[in-house]
């Protein structure tokens, strides 16, 4: 049963993988986002996507340390990562709100957290599976994330062109402010700003 789950897992990864793939250089292929409710692209988009994330999790749950390579600190840090991405997740979630989500049109977010990143939902998820991998210490899971993680960047991808048409002029404006995925410039400032001056420091010292 659970090299089944696994080879239907790969197979639907590697389907969904190539698909987005193939939209992003032919964005006329669109499988996403797709072009609405009961379109082939839209059944074949969401039973790969939802079976490759689906069979993910329940491999790491059924497989969970068969490898027996990673270090159990690692781990504990995989485990870590993977819990505290999955709640900002779920907080990215609710800030561009339900209607937003998936591609729904109620208007471009860019506020909270979206002045940080274009896309909250993939900067999380991503290195959420990517800590789920390290934790489980499953040479099955780390297979099935390898498909999943590319295929979430390029989703982010995919999607750019379709914003873009979506709110014409103001994505671009947007685009232009905030990083497609992480806003390092932004982090160093705020890390600038927390951390005091080495001269302060020093004049603390003498002191």
């Amino acid at each position: 049963m659970t090299k089944l789950l696994f080879i239907v897992g790969i197979l639907s990864g590697t389907i969904l993988l190539t698909l987005l793939a193939a939209t992003v250089s032919a964005p006329s292929l669109r499988i996403w986002p797709t072009p609405g409710k009961g379109t082939w692209q839209s059944m074949v988009f969401w039973l790969h996507f939802r079976a490759a994330n689906v069979i993910t999790l329940l491999m790491a749950a059924l497989d969970w340390g068969s490898m027996d390579l990673i270090a159990a600190p690692v781990r504990m840090v995989g485990a870590v990562v993977a819990s505290v991405c999955g709640v900002l997740y779920v907080r990215s979630y609710f800030s561009l709100g339900r209607p937003n989500t998936y591609c729904g049109r109620a208007g471009l977010v860019a506020e909270g957290v979206y002045k940080w990143t274009r896309n909250p939902q993939y900067v999380t998820v991503i290195p959420a599976y990517a800590g789920l991998a390290l934790a489980a210490d499953s040479a099955m899971v780390l297979a099935l994330t390898a498909c999943l993680l590319p295929a979430y960047v390029l989703m982010a991808f995919a999607e750019e062109p379709w914003l873009r048409r979506a709110y014409p002029g103001d994505y671009e404006r947007y685009a232009r402010r905030v990083p497609r995925f992480y806003n390092w410039r932004r982090a160093r400032a705020l890390l600038r700003a927390l951390i005091p001056p080495r001269q302060a420091s020093a004049e603390l010292l003498k002191r």
